[in-house]
């Protein structure tokens, strides 16, 4: 009997954990033209206010995002996300709880986003949809907060999901079967308080 063995040099063939990595472009030129935006997002100063629908349960809140030389603060409703030197911690708006260390997503599960909503996560909805879409998108641009913003439409069934962007990557409308997000307010500025730890 006759046993042939071998080696196999170089990376092992696999499947990607993630369908929709960051950076990756889809062909489709609308869609991409936001994807480029939103992976490029601005690290700051900048501050952006938007209104939430969390369609499913119609749950309307406030978000907002503080940006600055790579501290970040998001708040989702009644939950705050600090990213800043050296404190990294997860709040309730209202002190209703303790403050933890560490970005806690499950904090925050119930509104329907992310922290990363105003760009990352927005990005890979997009990639998603546009894998999925039933026919033509259609590109245009709007004025979203007193801001330039470009949008593109993404046929799906059941309806239209619109992404619009700034041309800082700062997302400026996400309308899709879950969310829609607005921004209501943006300015190229950051209040460092912001960036103050809650106790």
């Amino acid at each position: 009997m006759l046993l042939v063995t071998g080696c196999q040099l170089g990376e092992r063939p696999s499947f990607s954990s993630d369908p929709f990595p960051p950076g990756s472009l889809t062909g489709d030129p609308y869609v991409d033209a936001v994807l480029e935006q939103l992976d490029a997002v601005t690290t700051g100063p900048a501050t952006a206010v938007y209104s939430v629908l969390r369609k499913y349960g119609n749950v309307e809140y406030i978000a907002t995002v503080v940006l600055s030389n790579g501290q970040r603060a998001v708040t989702l409703g009644n939950t705050k996300f600090l990213q800043s030197e050296p404190v990294v911690q997860t709040c309730k708006v209202d002190g209703s709880a303790p403050c933890v260390n560490g970005i806690v997503a499950q904090s925050a599960s119930d509104v329907g986003l992310t922290v990363d909503f105003y760009a990352a996560d927005t990005a890979k909805r997009l990639r998603r949809d546009s894998g999925a879409k039933t026919g033509p998108t259609l590109t245009h641009n709007d004025t979203i907060a007193e801001q330039a913003a470009t949008c593109v439409d993404v046929p799906l069934v059941g309806g239209t999901a619109v992404y619009c962007s700034l041309a800082n990557g700062i997302l400026a409308k996400l309308d899709d079967g879950d969310v829609l997000v607005t921004l209501t307010m943006y300015a190229d500025e950051a209040d460092l308080a912001a960036f103050v730890p809650s106790s």
